[in-house]
């Protein structure tokens, strides 16, 4: 795969962590995940507007550097909802002469809000504020993505999303 930044687009609950796992396994993508990051920069998060950011920032450093490293990175661990920090994602991906590619993982509230009720390692996700009312606050803020985001319909079991994904991107290498 040609040096490509992958910014994985969607609700809490609809996939995304699951797939960033995939692609890393799959195609060696480096995950940069803010959930993560948030974690380890502030272990007692209060999500606040200024801890969103400061882990907004530490993102957007470690993608940087990983296409300074030459590494294609899979960005998780935030939705995307902003059509901003999409933007964002690639302008930093083109500015290092890499590919770049959104990926819209299409999922309904409802589903998102039930994969998060039922899943037992909901609990000790790294975002400790997914809950239903999350999914919805973050539903009515989503912007509409670019015409070229790859959209995957994420209500299918994770294999074959992350099977989609693989085709999607590879269709776009040629």
């Amino acid at each position: 795969m040609d040096p490509t930044v992958v910014a994985l687009m969607g609700l809490p609950g609809c996939g995304k962590s699951t797939l960033a796992g995939s692609l890393h396994r799959r195609l060696g993508l480096w995950e940069v995940n803010r959930d993560r990051i948030r974690r380890a920069m502030f272990p007692q998060c209060r999500f606040t507007a200024a801890e969103k950011e400061a882990a907004n920032r530490a993102v957007w450093e470690a993608v940087m550097a990983n296409c300074r490293l030459g590494r294609s990175s899979v960005v998780d661990g935030m939705s995307f909802a902003r059509r901003s920090e999409v933007e964002r994602a690639r302008e930093i991906a083109v500015s290092c002469g890499f590919r770049f590619a959104a990926v819209l993982l299409d999922c309904p509230v409802a589903v998102a809000q039930a994969r998060i009720a039922a899943d037992p390692a909901s609990a000790c996700h790294p975002a400790g504020d997914r809950d239903a009312g999350l999914v919805e606050e973050v539903a009515a803020r989503f912007e509409p993505p670019r015409a070229d985001a790859l959209r995957v319909d994420a209500t299918a079991d994770a294999q074959a999303v992350g099977e989609a994904v693989l085709a999607l991107l590879a269709a776009r290498r040629d």
